[in-house]
């Protein structure tokens, strides 16, 4: 079950997404907000899987807000406006949908959304694995990985490639998905909207980008003041 929590300030855009949501099996619909201070206290007081979010509110738009949620739910943008499309992606938006939207293509973008909290289950019970280890499916078949031996990971769309000692591995999943499942691992960090890296393996960072093994990964703007505070942490001079 998906539980959503639609955020605009606009009564009819509530409306057509309350109406659409009642539609979908397995999707249930928690609340509706007018603006990013309701939905903020509906988020700490019920589950929510999914935000149905407008952009262009009222004192904190819809992009605003997602920045200052720690851990913020799964967000499906709608608004009359395009040419915010590309930052919202950068917020690993599930997706990006102009109004008017069709069911038709609300209900494709449920079904993205679908598929993402699926992989999130299936690596939330691969991150009970001891030991720095976990599965990974490729082929068709579950794959042991040594979490000390993975380099980094890169995002490829809908699938992230996992650069390690044993050779590249490519999973169906989303760099957000990957992200939650190695937070438990303090070694590894996000430095660029694609990349995912061990901090063990950096040889060197020349400006704003970083050196492992034989390849040059960038530092994103949105990364750098975070990825300077850790390796300050391991700074000499």
């Amino acid at each position: 079950m998906i539980k959503v929590l639609i955020v605009d300030d606009e009564p009819i855009a509530q409306d057509i997404m309350e109406t659409y949501v009642s539609k979908i099996p397995d999707v249930q619909l928690v609340g509706k907000c007018r603006n990013a201070l309701e939905a903020f206290q509906a988020i700490n007081k019920e589950e929510v899987h999914l935000l149905l979010l407008d952009i262009n509110m009222p004192e904190i738009t819809g992009m605003d807000f997602v920045k200052t949620l720690k851990s913020p739910p799964l967000v499906i943008f709608t608004t009359a406006y395009s040419e915010y499309a590309i930052e919202s992606y950068e917020l690993n938006a599930v997706d990006y949908l102009l109004k008017p939207v069709s069911f038709e293509r609300f209900l494709k973008a449920i079904n993205k959304a679908q598929d993402i909290l699926n992989h999130q289950q299936t690596s939330q019970q691969a991150v009970a694995a001891p030991d720095n280890i976990i599965f990974i499916k490729a082929d068709n078949k579950l794959v042991r990985i040594d979490l000390k031996q993975l380099w980094f990971a890169e995002g490829l769309k809908d699938y992230v490639q996992l650069w390690t000692e044993g050779g590249k591995k490519i999973i169906h999943s989303t760099m957000k998905n990957l992200e939650d499942c190695l937070a438990p691992y303090n070694n590894f960090v996000r430095v660029q909207k694609s990349y995912i890296v061990n901090l063990e393996y950096i040889s060197e960072v020349d400006g704003n980008s970083i050196r492992i093994k034989n390849q040059s990964i960038p530092i994103g703007s949105m990364y750098k003041e975070q990825v300077t505070t850790l390796l300050n942490k391991h700074r000499l001079v």
